[in-house]
């Protein structure tokens, strides 16, 4: 008996240790200008109405090793239009912008958009 305590306490913990799942964002995702130079830049986020979002965090990474990553916070222009200005694209090369929104239960929804400053 001890011992089905034990491997059903066990069961329990390892489940509610298990780490979430990010879901796929369905977002359009722009860069003003386009194409995209090395200067501050305006990204745009463009998700469904239906996700009710409390934040919005864009960050941009080189594809290259040793580059501090750029991050912002974007602030919410209607509803589905969340915007970042002034974003510091400051490098020429190849670039990963990840988008993470989170909604009201917590919930965590991620998008990744690759592009090339020449």
């Amino acid at each position: 008996m001890r011992v089905l305590t034990l491997l059903l306490v066990l069961l329990l913990v390892v489940t509610a240790c298990k780490p979430n799942k990010d879901q796929p964002l369905d977002a359009e995702v722009s860069i003003s200008p386009w194409p995209p130079r090395v200067q501050p830049s305006r990204v745009t986020v463009h998700v469904p109405t239906s996700l009710d979002l409390v934040s919005v965090q864009v960050v941009g990474d080189m594809t290259h090793a040793g580059m501090i990553p750029v991050e912002a916070e974007a602030t919410r222009q209607e509803d589905g239009v969340w915007e970042v200005r002034g974003f510091d694209l400051n490098m020429r090369g190849d670039w990963i912008l990840t988008v993470t929104a989170k909604d009201r239960d917590g919930r965590k929804y991620v998008k990744e958009v690759r592009f090339t400053i020449r």
